[in-house]
This record gives C-alpha cells, sequence and structure tokens, in this order.
C-alpha cells in the first residue's frame, strides 16, 4: 500500500521547485519583450508589404512543383522497405537479431512517410493560399493537387509494405491498412509491452503538441499586435490545442473508472 504525501513534503517540494519555475518565468517574460521590441522595429525598419509581395511571388512562381519536395523522403521509405524485405528474404526462422534489424528498418521507413504526408499537405496549403491573393492561378493549383494525390496513394501504399513485412515476421499481428478499422485491430494484436511502448511514445507526442501550441500561440499573438495578420492563425492553433487536451482529459477520466462504472 502506497504511504501519502505529508503536507510538510509537499509543501518542501513545492518551496523547493518554486525558485526554477520563477526563473523560468521571467526568462518567458524577457524572451517575449525581446520579441516583441524586435518585431516592432524590423516592421518600423522595413516595409512589410514589400516583404510579404516578395514571399508570395516566390511561393507562387514553387506553386505548380512545390508538393513534388515530398519525394525524396517517399524514395527514402521504398528504400528502408526493400532492405527489410531483403532480411526478409534471407531470415532461416530462427536468427533473432535479422527481425530486429529488418524492423529498424521499417521504423525509419514509417518516420520518412510520415515526414513526406506532412511537408505535402503543408506545400499544398501554401499552394492554395497564393490563388486568393493573385500570386498563383487555377492551373497551378490543379498540378499541386494531382501532385498531393499522387503523394498520399505512395504513402498509403508503402504503409501497406510496412505492415505487411511486419506481420510477416510477427505473425500474431492483425490488420490491414487499407481496413478502417486497423488501429484498433493493430492495437489489440499488441502485447503489453507493446502497448506500454505505444503509450509512451503518445504521450511523448501529447506534451510536444502542447509545448508547440504553446510556443505558437504566443508567437501570433505578439504577430498580431504589430502585423495586421488577423485572429484565423490562433484561433487555427487553439482548436487542435483544445481538442487533445479534451480528447486526454476525458480518456484519463474514463480510465480511472474502469469497465462497467458509469
Amino acid at each position: 500500500m502506497k504511504t501519502p504525501n505529508t503536507p510538510d513534503q509537499v509543501t518542501r517540494d513545492n518551496r523547493k521547485s518554486w525558485p526554477k519555475f520563477i526563473l523560468v518565468m521571467l526568462l518567458c517574460m524577457a524572451g517575449g519583450a525581446v520579441l516583441g521590441y524586435g518585431s516592432a522595429w524590423l516592421v518600423g525598419s522595413y516595409s512589410f508589404d514589400a516583404l510579404a509581395d516578395a514571399a508570395g511571388r516566390a511561393a507562387g512562381a514553387c506553386a505548380p512543383f512545390a508538393v513534388l519536395a515530398a519525394v525524396p523522403f517517399l524514395l527514402a521509405a521504398l528504400a528502408c522497405c526493400r532492405r527489410a524485405r531483403a532480411l526478409f528474404a534471407a531470415w532461416d526462422g530462427e536468427d533473432e537479431e535479422l527481425p530486429a534489424r529488418a524492423d529498424a528498418r521499417l521504423d525509419w521507413a514509417l518516420v520518412w512517410l510520415t515526414t513526406a504526408q506532412l511537408l505535402a499537405l503543408l506545400l499544398f496549403a501554401v499552394s492554395v493560399s497564393m490563388m486568393p491573393l493573385g500570386y498563383a492561378g487555377p492551373g497551378a493549383i490543379l498540378a499541386s493537387a494531382a501532385e498531393l494525390l499522387a503523394v498520399l496513394f505512395a504513402v498509403i501504399a508503402l504503409q501497406g509494405r510496412v505492415v505487411d513485412l511486419t506481420r510477416r515476421f510477427n505473425p500474431e499481428k492483425q490488420g490491414s491498412v487499407y481496413d478502417f478499422k486497423f488501429r484498433k485491430k493493430w492495437l489489440a494484436s499488441c502485447d503489453e509491452a507493446e502497448r506500454q511502448r505505444i503509450g509512451q511514445a503518445g504521450f511523448t507526442g501529447f506534451m510536444a503538441c502542447n509545448s508547440s501550441c504553446l510556443i505558437t500561440a504566443v508567437v501570433l499573438t505578439v504577430l498580431n499586435a504589430l502585423l495586421p495578420i488577423g485572429p484565423l492563425p490562433s484561433i487555427a492553433v487553439m482548436i487542435p490545442w483544445i481538442a487533445g487536451q479534451a480528447a486526454y482529459l476525458a480518456e484519463c477520466v474514463r480510465a480511472k473508472k474502469g469497465p462497467g462504472r458509469s
């Protein structure tokens, strides 16, 4: 049975953490002041309209083929899949080191695929935003959309290869990437150690998302005070932040209640 912390121990822990917390807050305030004054100086020293126009022209010129920047990451993922397939072909079913090497290759394949997917979506969104500003035409957007679809289909196909190869090394794994319930089936086929790793990775990603959303929200707030960018970027940051927090807290409450408890 766990021994509860005494009030004195809780107080000591808080007092021990307070100096570091206050120091971090002061540094953040100082950083915000420097960022604010620096941004104001830049806006006063240079023509924002001229900089925005130059950036818009450059982005508009790149719009027809910007999404193709994701292709090198697709090729890297394909190379990892081929190497993992070669390792599987050479596996005699007894060597325990070879599956681990193949699994590492497949992990890197997923890294490259995720990078390609996110980069393609980002570049397509930037390209589309150039059209109402007059820096890109409908033809450029159509070309960018076709490239995006091609990249997404390639990502899904290569993810299917990764899952298929993983299942060959681990016959207990279940699910197909083309099944809408793939994630549930895959998680259900994982053992306790794998689920623990997934949970740890998910919590790390959740904390990284919180930090990045907080920093982005602060930066956008400062920029909104200096530049006419409007509230939409700040709202766009807050929506996934709120959704992530709500989902996390709801799951914590549900997990503490346990099955069969309301």
